[in-house]
């Protein structure tokens, strides 16, 4: 066979190539946009690491939308690429294929901020300079309560916004008179469930602890920041209980790796469920809808009341997960619309309901409930109503027999740790734990007025503190 046609076959095989990994590219983007809005590479970095399992443990209809979109529709549009490329000069189709993957590659580095995460290696360490270590402080216990904190899947204030949506979609939970923050905004490495988790009971962010961070990564992966000291560590060197219950599977993103490396004694989720009996048939894609998740969890409280131990009860609901939510058969019957203000307003009301059983059952005179957002919605129905809000915050609420009042407007998910720490009962000498600024005592500094614009800039910058957390050295 002539090496000529070797040659020519060869070039041939490269440039479909080229063409077929930048159309995968463009296509790659679309898929993330339509059913997540947008995300940055920490997010994409640190969601790598789970490879296939990610799939395997996420709802299937988003496997089934990228076998779509990032694998059929790329051989489809390749195939007409080469029709079209085959009437083109020799000249333009060798030039086309590699300009066509430039253009995808220099589309992708600007699309997910990938100068900022090379520039993160070389800014001003704000993580070190501002981080107080937990263990470095000496708290100081008054009257200790039970904690309930309850994670809502993407919940925010301004879905309770009556012009925007015509009534109140949290009517069930601001009838519950919380004391709340109205300015709860969402600082950088905090935006996705297993990073506002981090974030609340670690005062810390997740970030840039990836497959692109060394030869170490799996080990790190398995100790999950194995030397940050959080909520759950502290909770359990004080004789709680810790308890995890959520509707997905434990193992998604490696919540179960940080749930078991900082002292939750119990892991409930998706394989848990199904463990102990429940039907397959009768959850969504990603496990329980938030209806049966309340349901055991009120088992579970009862139990836990019962006990002479305090305790730690969290959930994390799934209802409300984009890109379109999902609609339980319960939600249907008690005359919920299928669209996705119904499933919110539904979501709302079984929160609501499991704080008024525990209040019924007497079991707030001696337990505390935080229920938050975790974090801003992604791309969902109602993204357009939101994205007209002057401005975005993640809806909270402290409910106690006596909550103590705000100090200050803004909250933050680092400040989530000496605030619920001061709100069941122990004083945090100075107001800080982590990066996170106690919003209950009004005898404390106050966070730096342009604390959030400093997070947006350097919060990410590479730190050798932050690092030890994970590896034990810098």
């Amino acid at each position: 066979m002539p090496i000529s046609f070797l040659t020519s076959q060869r070039e041939h095989l490269v440039r479909s190539a080229l063409s077929l990994a930048a159309i995968f590219l463009f296509c790659l983007s679309y898929w993330i946009h339509r059913y997540f809005g947008q995300v940055d590479l920490y997010q994409i970095a640190y969601h790598l690491n789970f490879g296939l399992d990610l799939a395997r443990t996420s709802d299937p209809v988003f496997t089934k939308r990228f076998i779509r979109w990032c694998v059929l529709a790329p051989l489809l549009l390749f195939v007409l690429l080469a029709w079209a490329q085959s009437r083109l000069v020799p000249r333009h189709q060798r030039l086309l294929p590699p300009l066509l993957l430039a253009a995808a590659i220099a589309f992708w580095l600007w699309d997910v901020s990938a100068i900022k995460y090379v520039e993160a290696n070389f800014g001003p360490d704000y993580f070190g300079a501002n981080y107080v270590p937990p263990a470095s402080v000496a708290l100081h216990e008054r009257q200790a309560k039970n904690l309930v904190l309850i994670y809502v899947e993407s919940l925010e204030t301004g879905y309770a916004d009556r012009n925007a949506f015509g009534r109140n979609l949290l009517e069930p939970l601001t009838a519950l008179h919380g004391t709340s923050f109205p300015a709860y905004e969402q600082a950088p490495g905090t935006g996705w469930t297993i990073a506002a988790m981090v974030a609340t009971q670690c005062a810390v962010p997740l970030e840039k602890v990836s497959i692109f961070d060394g030869n170490t990564q799996g080990q790190m992966m398995e100790s999950f920041l194995g030397k940050a000291v959080c909520l759950s560590d502290l909770l359990a060197q004080r004789g709680y209980r810790n308890v995890f219950m959520g509707g997905a599977a434990s193992s998604f993103a490696g919540k179960d790796k940080f749930l078991r490396q900082h002292h939750y004694h119990e892991i409930y989720g998706k394989d848990e469920w199904l463990q102990r009996g429940a039907s397959e048939s009768a959850m969504n894609g990603w496990g329980l809808y938030d209806a049966d998740l309340f349901r055991e969890a009120k088992a579970r409280l009862r139990e836990l009341a019962s006990s002479k131990q305090k305790f730690n009860l969290s959930l994390l609901t799934v209802d409300t997960h984009e890109p379109a939510g999902m609609l339980s058969a319960q939600c249907a019957q008690q005359g919920y619309a299928e669209q996705f203000d119904g499933i919110v307003s539904c979501s709302a009301a079984a929160v609501a309901d499991f704080v008024r059983f525990a209040e019924r059952n007497g079991y707030l005179e001696n337990t505390n409930v935080v229920i938050v957002g975790d974090h801003l919605s992604r791309k969902n129905p109602l993204s357009p109503q939101l994205a007209q809000m002057p401005q975005r915050t993640i809806f909270n609420a402290f409910l106690a027999h006596e909550a103590p009042a705000p100090n200050r407007a803004q909250l933050l998910h680092f400040d989530l740790l000496p605030t619920i720490m001061e709100f069941i009962g122990y004083q945090v000498p100075g107001g800080r734990l982590g990066l996170g600024y106690s919003g209950f005592n009004a005898h404390r500094r106050a966070p730096p007025p342009q604390r959030l614009a400093a997070m947006e800039r350097d919060l990410l910058n590479r730190s050798g503190k932050y690092l030890a957390l994970w590896n034990g050295g810098e």
